[in-house]
């Protein structure tokens, strides 16, 4: 029997005793139940009075920060087999700059083939190239690391689903994925859910309704050039987001209590409008902050570019009367297909998902530390509910750890560290989307469109009304 087949056969095993067990309030990894035990509501938690949550694209923590000191990083005598038992193997190495040139794949079946049943040793035939077990430190995202060592970083906060974008940006609003895969509209999201209402399910702002908890979901906006749709069809809707749209990272208009509510809907704006609100004193008390492509990070995009993108953003905080009171939760939606060690917890048929990067930046943040506390998606939720005494949205976020080791509320001590711009500095689109195919044939793999792949599906050109 080849170790695909064994992988098969027990992934789909595990998954049908987790659905049995209650498919989402089921397995709590023991890793996680020692941590909640420690952890419980800290009074200071009210000092906090703005959370704002920038949410990047497609990093695995080994992937920025399997180098940095004191963490758990990447193992001395990792090396990778190139094929399933296979004798070559590859070596984590830093990674050459501009690349990799195109996307790695992290769909539901290439993430689950990556984990291989915990031994995490499936990244390169999976991912189909090397580059999965690259790594960037210092000297390429200087301002992440400087911001690792500032504040806090949390070396154990995993993404919340083994898959790709779309779910998991819905958890970072709901706390589940409505068992989704990638999806980026709200036509394929009826179908696949089978529900004309698009999520049958509620969003954390619908506990916001009635507590008087001001909110806003902010997207980086683009003037969309006359020929968008015709030179990269399938990434137009990321790479020049309408604020109202549902997207793959956009999962609030997928709500039919917001997207046929104007009221709700006014919430959903132009990152250009976070400027605005902290300079004319109306910030909401939560943000969530999503880039556009060219400003993600998500492969083939510079992140450099990314990284100067959230450094703006950081500073206009920091330059602010809010910062005296907030906290920037900084985090990567998903693992992007970059290698990580660290099995994920399994907590339920869905997850956890690979490890994603997680910077805590605030007055009130631990300086220089490293929190080795159990996280997801959902423990930002579980800090927000925790804050403001809202009812959990599901299991998950009700048992995720709330992030409070991050913080000493006892005084703000973090100083401010502004970081400047280059005046120069201007984003660009590369519009080149491929994906390396896998190195053998996983498991229920889907056929891939001509264009577009799992991870950045093919969206067909509409008319748009910015």
């Amino acid at each position: 029997m080849s170790i695909l087949t064994k992988w098969y056969r027990l992934s789909m095993f595990a998954v049908a005793v987790t659905v049995m067990l209650g498919c989402g309030a089921a397995l709590w990894a023991r890793s996680s139940t020692s941590d909640r035990d420690k952890v419980s509501k800290d009074p200071g938690i009210d000092q906090i009075q703005h959370v704002i949550w920038i949410i990047q694209e497609n990093h695995s923590f080994d992937n920025y920060f399997g180098t940095f000191p004191g963490a758990d990083g990447i193992p001395p005598a990792t090396c990778l087999p190139k094929l399933p038992e296979g004798k070559l193997c590859v070596r984590p190495f830093h990674m050459p700059d501009g690349q990799p040139l195109i996307d790695l794949e992290h769909s539901w079946e290439s993430a689950h083939a990556c984990y291989d049943n915990g031994r995490m040793d499936g990244f390169v035939w999976a991912e189909g190239s090397p580059y999965t077990t690259g790594y960037y430190d210092s000297t390429d995202i200087p301002n992440y690391w400087r911001y690792a060592h500032t504040y806090t970083l949390c070396d154990r906060y995993f993404s919340s689903e083994m898959s790709g974008s779309s779910p998991n940006h819905v958890y970072t609003v709901a706390a589940q994925s409505g068992e989704l895969n990638n999806v980026g509209t709200l036509g394929g999201l009826k179908e696949v859910m089978d529900d004309d209402d698009g999520f049958n399910f509620i969003s954390i702002v619908k506990r916001f309704t009635g507590e008087g908890i001001t909110w806003k979901y902010y997207v980086e906006t683009q003037t969309l050039p006359p020929d968008a749709a015709q030179v990269n069809a399938h990434l137009s809707d990321l790479a020049y987001p309408n604020p109202q749209t549902f997207t793959l990272w956009n999962p609030m208009p997928g709500f039919k209590d917001i997207r046929d509510n104007p009221e709700m809907m006014a919430h959903l704006v132009s990152e250009n409008d976070f400027y605005s609100d902290l300079k004319n004193g109306t910030l909401p008390q939560v943000s969530w902050l999503i880039p556009d492509f060219q400003d993600s990070e998500h492969p083939p995009e510079p992140i450099q570019q990314g990284m100067w993108y959230v450094t703006r953003l950081v500073n206009a905080v920091m330059g602010s009367p809010y910062w005296k009171n907030s906290v920037i939760f900084l985090c990567w939606d998903d693992y992007g297909g970059f290698y990580d060690h660290v099995p994920p917890p399994e907590v339920d048929a869905y997850g956890y998902g690979p490890r994603v990067p997680m910077i805590v930046i605030s007055p009130y943040a631990k300086q220089h530390y490293i929190s080795h506390y159990t996280y997801d998606l959902t423990s930002v939720l579980r800090f927000i509910e925790d804050r403001w005494h809202l009812k959990y949205l599901t299991a998950r976020d009700g048992r995720a750890n709330d992030m409070v080791d991050c913080f000493n509320f006892n005084e703000p001590s973090a100083e401010p560290l502004i970081i400047p711009v280059p005046r120069d500095f201007k984003s660009r689109l590369d519009p080149v989307h491929m994906t390396y195919p896998p190195s053998v044939t996983l498991p229920h793999q889907a056929s891939l469109a001509p264009q577009g792949t799992e991870a950045v599906p093919y969206i067909p050109p509409t008319e748009k009304k910015h």
